[in-house]
């Protein structure tokens, strides 16, 4: 069994290893497929959310992309230099600074992440049916299993 561990070709790696390295793996193809866009996956995850939910403060849009708001401030400074997004002091509470997608905030992240799927589509082997939703429950499973915070 603890060879099996340190085994170097896929095929042979427990899950508990193959898991790990594949996602490693996609992280890394994803990194690269919106950085050819000029975004890095946490902008693209803060474009996304404010898509969805304009107007978040700059905390609770951190809580939702799970980052520190000191870990997102050069990307939302990023956004904002490029014009997807702006700072708006909150009218109730000054101290609260909301942030908003613009126009062209919304554009780039329409074309980005349509790309980018489709990108990830092409890459991906196709799956048989009824394989995916077998995967995917188990994929779950597994994130519940090493992080029961995570929203499902």
């Amino acid at each position: 069994m603890l060879e099996a561990f340190f085994e170097r070709r896929p095929e042979h790696m427990p899950l508990g290893k193959l898991l790990p390295r594949v996602g490693t793996a996609v992280s890394r193809y994803y990194q690269r497929a919106v950085g050819e866009h000029g975004c890095t996956p946490t902008s693209l995850g803060a474009l996304g959310i404010l898509s969805l939910r304009d107007g978040l403060s700059h905390r609770e849009l951190a809580g939702a992309l799970g980052v520190t708001p000191a870990t997102l401030t050069p990307v939302v400074d990023a956004l904002e230099a490029t014009g997807e997004l702006r700072r708006d002091r909150d009218p109730t509470d000054r101290r609260v600074v909301r942030l908003s997608l613009t126009v062209s905030g919304h554009e780039h992240l329409r074309a980005m992440s349509a790309q980018v799927a489709t990108d990830l589509h092409e890459r991906l082997p196709h799956l048989p049916a009824g394989h995916e939703q077998i995967i995917r429950g188990y994929l779950i499973a597994v994130l519940a299993a090493v992080s029961p915070d995570v929203d499902r």
